[in-house]
């Protein structure tokens, strides 16, 4: 099998950035967003227009793979273009999308990226439960069971292009309800929601992460996508007080990874056993 191509894209948000991209070894390429209008949408903005661009122009091989990241993901992951590229290239022929998500504790501990998220921006899941009964695709986010071939934190996966157009439709839904001007009470009450302020960069609009929970509602609840994730535990840990527990954030995650291969209950019964250890007093970031 021909080995496919790979575009790996870092995001330059300004001529600081820029340099940092410069810097960061030979094979990345660069994702112009040094105007950066619209800095609301973080790293969805630069990658929408890039996506809708090369749709438009018949840009996208359908057999390689793409990959569009933050400046800090060298950082965060500790890997360089070599090592992304040589293990899209190892797994490609059984992946769709391959995942590099730091915070392995932060993805092994909850049940899924929602209830992470949750934890930490109260109102997330039934905002985003709202959004997808809007759509007609309702979905139980709080039993939905992922691991680490779910777990996708910024954005920082790789796939091929059929499954980045799954990714935009979704995310093109949301964004249609965020920038719309709204008659419908009910569809202004859903736009309000989706857009509360955080306490993430100076008040980060909840949209930008329910955007980047996108890749994992689709590995998680739709079958026809294969991914394949790097080893997260050698990644950038969170500074939250999990991080000092890693043998039970390897069994948590092992644990709902055998649940959800054979949907035995034991397994999902000793997950639930070991995490309320650590849940009884809430996630408190250093």
């Amino acid at each position: 099998m021909a080995t496919p191509p790979v575009h790996l894209h870092l995001i330059a948000y300004s001529e600081a950035t820029l340099a940092t991209i410069t810097q960061a070894g030979p094979g990345w390429l660069v994702l112009d967003n040094l105007a950066n209008p619209r800095p609301d949408w973080y790293e969805y903005w630069p990658i929408r227009e890039h996506l809708l661009r090369a749709e438009r122009e018949g840009a996208l091989d359908e057999a390689a793979f793409y990959g569009f990241f933050s400046p800090k993901f060298t950082a965060k992951t500790g890997l360089d273009h070599a090592a992304v590229s040589r293990f899209v290239t190892t797994h490609a022929e059984h992946a769709d999308a391959l995942l590099f998500s730091p915070q392995p504790d932060m993805g092994a501990f909850f049940l899924n990226v929602f209830e992470q998220g949750e934890t930490f921006d109260a109102g997330l899941i039934e905002a985003y439960g709202r959004f997808l009964e809007h759509l007609g695709r309702p979905v139980p986010l709080r039993q939905l069971v992922m691991d680490a071939r779910q777990v996708v934190f910024s954005n920082y996966f790789v796939a091929r292009p059929a499954f980045w157009r799954e990714w935009l439709k979704l995310n093109e839904a949301m964004f249609e309800i965020c920038e719309g001007e709204h008659d419908n009470p009910a569809l202004q009450s859903l736009k309000q929601v989706l857009t509360v302020p955080t306490n993430y960069g100076g008040g980060a609009q909840r949209k930008v992460f329910l955007m980047e929970r996108a890749a994992s509602l689709l590995l998680a609840t739709q079958p026809q996508w294969t991914s394949v994730p790097h080893d997260p535990f050698g990644f950038g840990w969170s500074t939250a007080r999990f991080r000092a527990f890693p043998q039970e954030a390897f069994i948590s995650d092992a644990l709902k990874r055998a649940w959800r291969d054979t949907r035995w209950p034991e397994y999902m019964q000793a997950f639930v056993g070991v995490r309320e250890r650590f849940m009884a007093t809430g996630a408190k970031a250093a």
